[in-house]
């Protein structure tokens, strides 16, 4: 069953795989600036809405892959944050928006008998990509 899907990255889970996200952690912030007032306290003032961001933490394993492997899944995952893709962010029915892998980390601590990845825990730090407004 389709979880969901970061573009060409699909979130799945069924009796034969299993690659989805353990859990979602959002950030949004606003942007402020401080401008500094001679004798009194700096005056703050709203800037603009900060840019969103999205971290999913994900654990791989081999046997729940549906036969590829976890060097293939990282490669993928490579590809997309070496080329900048851009991509929607879909979980559910529901689309998120689009989104850009800014950084990817991966921790492996099971190994096979040949070296191969059993089992990788891998963090995926997303940040939101604005559809601009024309100008008018």
């Amino acid at each position: 069953m389709k979880i969901g899907a970061l573009g060409t990255l699909v979130f799945e889970a069924s009796s034969s795989t299993v690659r989805t996200f353990k859990e979602i952690q959002r950030s949004n912030a606003a942007r402020w600036a401080t401008h500094e007032v001679i004798g009194l306290e700096p005056q703050p003032e709203f800037v603009g809405p900060g840019q969103k961001s999205i971290t999913l933490p994900i654990a791989l394993s081999v046997v729940l892959l549906g036969g590829k492997t976890i060097e293939d899944q990282l490669a993928e995952i490579e590809v997309m944050v070496d080329t900048g893709a851009i991509s929607i962010l879909a979980i559910g029915d529901r689309v998120i928006g689009k989104y850009y892998i800014e950084s990817m980390s991966d921790t492996t601590n099971h190994f096979g008998g040949k070296g191969e990845f059993l089992f990788t825990e891998l963090t995926l730090s997303l940040k939101h990509y604005p559809e601009r407004e024309p100008r008018q």
